[in-house]
């Protein structure tokens, strides 16, 4: 069984990961905690190669307090949408294995940074101004493939989290904060994402943190018991 955590950064995904983890050992499931967005290391270095061979970028300050960042012109990648394409799919694919070799090992396996779906959120939000979302979801459905059958999705949901406590969180992992509006964007993508499959659930992020794990800790195990049958 594959348990993806969704949700914008700072809902709480990897909290919780590692809580479920330390639970659902102590009910006797061996369990593992990864990560498989790695592979957006090979998008950076496509994208920094595209900068280099064309010299078009654009300049922005994404995070308040951050610095300015560089990154190729969507209007380039729009250009060239197949090979980009093909360098998303062939990046998740190495992912992808990754969760197949370890569920080799083990029965449990908990991703904790949206895997795939983190990056198709990240595509919308790229190419946003040029394709629709039902459009890059068409095209980039494989990607929403690629993971194990046997997956439970689990979407952290930021609405009632007020954005004042939400920097808090920020501040407390050492890491800058997001502007408010990719964060309910990147909500909003998810929970449609989350839909299309057939187990999923949607759970406050605001909600205090044993409640909230005690009943994704249910939702789990109601669904591991469904499937062992």
């Amino acid at each position: 069984m594959l348990i993806i955590f969704l949700g914008p950064q700072g809902s709480g995904k990897t909290t919780q990961a590692i809580l479920l983890k330390k639970r659902l050992e102590k009910l006797g499931y061996r369990v593992t905690v990864t990560e498989s967005i790695h592979y957006t290391l090979l998008l950076r270095i496509w994208h920094k190669l595209l900068i280099l061979l064309t010299g078009r970028k654009i300049r922005y300050r994404f995070r308040s307090e951050g610095l300015v960042e560089e990154s190729v012109e969507p209007s380039l990648l729009a250009r060239i949408f197949i090979i980009d394409f093909m360098i998303n799919v062939v990046a998740a694919v190495i992912s992808t294995l990754k969760l197949y070799i370890l569920s080799i090992f083990y029965p449990v396996i908990i991703e904790h940074e949206g895997f795939t779906y983190n990056q198709l959120a990240n595509l919308c939000f790229t190419y946003r101004k040029l394709f629709s979302i039902k459009f890059l979801v068409s095209r980039y459905g494989i990607l929403l493939r690629l993971p194990p059958k046997k997956k439970l999705m689990i979407v952290l949901d930021i609405t009632n989290l007020n954005p004042v406590d939400l920097r808090v969180r920020y501040r407390e992992r050492k890491s800058l904060s997001e502007p408010w509006y990719y964060v309910r964007y990147q909500a909003a993508i998810y929970k449609a994402l989350a839909s299309l499959e057939h187990q999923y659930a949607i759970f406050d992020a605001s909600m205090a943190k044993v409640s909230l794990s005690n009943d994704i800790l249910t939702f789990v195990l109601q669904n591991l018991k469904i499937d062992s049958r």
